[in-house]
């Protein structure tokens, strides 16, 4: 009698499925158990399988699936994965499976692709952005068995399943990668209409996913990451009883693949910040506790960076029209509470060379020295920036701020050595870039300021 397959449903902080994923995994004829991320990592072994499940796995911090695909443990599932065992990412699991480079699985696994921020689009227009919640249609693309979750799925097959997120549209600044996918059959499924039919707009394609992917495969098939949550859904099944067939030596049919050339983005920033002639820049910095910040710094130094300390702002560029005053802007900038919440929140502007502090007993801009800030200034911006958009629409059109011509987003990362060596900070900060822990190029920009 065969052995019943031995599930580990890895669980990072803030994930919220596992029990649906368990639930599902045991009705399956296989048995499901929870393994903490900071268990013993020896334990992983024993399994026969692995389940990153779907959620907010540290809020969501940097971005998603970041920090947890930076844990020091995803070496041990990459091991597991290389002796055939086979791993599914669902929807916050598909993006740690993005994140360290397991899909699309190149040697030495590269950064070679992004789950960026949704878009949804119909007749060329950006109608919305952001978590997105609904059902869908996708097409099986592949031939029946290719990966280790999809041998009771025929090619061809169109299945009805959730989505829930706002970070899940493939894409890659890689020319040819989509080609080399295709021609590996690793492009698994594809959002559809009802009858199998793919466009790219709105609402057949949910969240503006190149090539309308839904779920992508590592070229040996045993890892996938998806974004539908097949846990939630009646073909759910489907997914893992060909989990179990696959562990217990089902025959799967025989691929012709190539191995993925992958051409790594330089991670370097692209070069320097230059605000235009006509803007003016908030640098917005939290009074609270930043626990974005205080999350990142304690990910790089699970990798050696343990005297390097974050600090982080939300930067807007603000290009205006003609020549406002720049005080009296500023002030309707910031009481307007588009740009920030002074609840909990500072800011300070800059025009030019001349940097203001506002005060919010006066309720306005005083002079404010430049402070000192050793280190490294790193602005990461989104390729397609769809808070700078709805900031610009909100002022314009709601508030009907005329001055505003358009406002950029951004983040502002301030990176502080413990070494005064120039060298040294160097090394460190081209180590630390390589590491994709401030931008995945991608889908987002990063400049030196």
């Amino acid at each position: 009698m065969a052995k019943t397959p031995l599930i580990a449903i890895v669980q990072f902080p803030g994930l919220n499925t596992e029990y649906e994923t368990r639930r599902m995994i045991n009705e399956c004829g296989m048995t499901a158990e929870f393994l903490r991320w900071n268990d013993d990592p020896k334990k992983i072994a024993k399994y026969d399988g692995f389940v990153f499940p779907g959620g907010f796995s540290y809020e969501d911090r940097g971005r998603a699936g970041l920090v947890s695909a930076l844990d020091p443990v995803m070496e041990y599932f990459k091991k597991e994965t290389e002796k055939g065992k086979p791993l599914l990412g669902i929807c916050n699991g598909a993006q740690m499976v993005v994140e360290t480079g397991m899909v699309p699985g190149a040697n030495g696994y590269p950064l070679a692709m992004a789950l960026a921020h949704n878009k949804r689009i119909k007749n060329g227009l950006v109608l919305g952005t952001g978590y997105y919640n609904d059902w869908v249609y996708m097409k099986h693309v592949a031939p029946k068995g290719r990966t280790a979750f999809t041998s009771h799925i025929g090619e061809g097959e169109i299945l009805y399943l959730p989505v829930a997120h706002g970070e899940g549209r493939f894409t890659t600044v890689i020319p040819d990668l989509i080609d080399q996918l295709i021609g590996n059959s690793q492009t698994v499924f594809r959002y559809c209409d009802r009858d199998g039919k793919f466009s790219h707009e709105f609402p057949v394609n949910p969240n503006g996913a190149m090539y309308n992917l839904a779920a992508v495969c590592n070229v040996n098939g045993n890892v996938m990451s998806t974004m539908p949550h097949h846990e939630r859904s009646k073909i759910g099944p489907k997914f893992f009883e060909s989990m179990r067939d696959y562990i217990l030596g089902a025959e799967r049919p025989s691929i012709k693949t190539k191995k993925l050339v992958v051409k790594e983005p330089d991670p370097m920033p692209s070069g320097e910040y230059k605000p235009a002639s006509d803007s003016i820049q908030f640098f917005v910095e939290l009074i609270i506790t930043d626990n974005e910040a205080e999350t990142i710094e304690s990910t790089i130094a699970h990798h050696g960076f343990e005297n390097v300390h974050l600090s982080r702002y939300t930067h807007f560029e603000i290009s205006c029209k003609g020549k406002p005053d720049v005080k009296k802007l500023g002030k309707q900038l910031v009481q307007s509470g588009v740009l920030l919440n002074t609840n909990k929140e500072s800011v300070a502007m800059k025009d030019g060379k001349n940097l203001l502090q506002y005060d919010k007993g006066r309720g306005d801009f005083s002079p404010m020295s430049m402070p000192e800030m050793t280190g490294v200034m790193l602005l990461v911006r989104e390729k397609q920036d769809f808070v700078g958009m709805s900031k610009t629409n909100t002022l314009r059109d709601r508030l009907h701020m005329d001055d505003v011509n358009e406002v950029k987003s951004g983040v502002v990362w301030h990176i502080s050595f413990d070494t005064k060596n120039q060298k040294e900070q160097e090394r460190l900060f081209k180590k630390l870039m390589e590491l994709h822990v401030f931008h995945n190029p991608h889908s987002q920009d990063a400049f030196l300021i």
